[in-house]
């Protein structure tokens, strides 16, 4: 199996102010300063941080961005053990699907090739 938790992503509206306490509490540091997404880096974990289109809510604060290099097998593998697909997200810099678990969280298979 090739897939690997890659980040928690929190779902946030003010993401200067997340984005000082998270890599402050957790000693990472930023990977951009871009306006709606970041993801900060640590030597053993990554925490991405994203502006929440709607009002943020307990059940849809946070999810996992699983990496994998060959998506299609791990949806596959996934929704076969009992997730639902939600979307597919084809971005050129950001390709992503989006599941729910057995219960409804929703959770990422992002596209990430394996190291060189």
């Amino acid at each position: 199996m090739t897939i690997r938790l890659g980040s928690v992503v929190i779902n946030c509206a003010d993401i200067d102010l997340m984005t000082a306490f998270w890599a402050a509490a957790l000693d990472l540091r930023p990977d951009s300063e871009a306006a709606d997404f970041r993801v900060l880096r640590g030597d053993r974990v990554n925490v991405s941080l994203q502006i929440s289109d709607t009002p943020v809510s307990g059940r849809d604060q946070m999810h996992l961005d699983l990496y994998a290099p060959d998506q299609p097998a791990e949806v596959e593998r996934l929704t076969a053990l009992g997730a639902k697909f939600v979307r597919h997200v084809k971005d050129p810099e950001d390709d992503y699907v989006v599941l729910a678990d057995p219960e409804g969280n929703l959770l990422c298979v992002c596209l990430v090739p394996l190291p060189a």
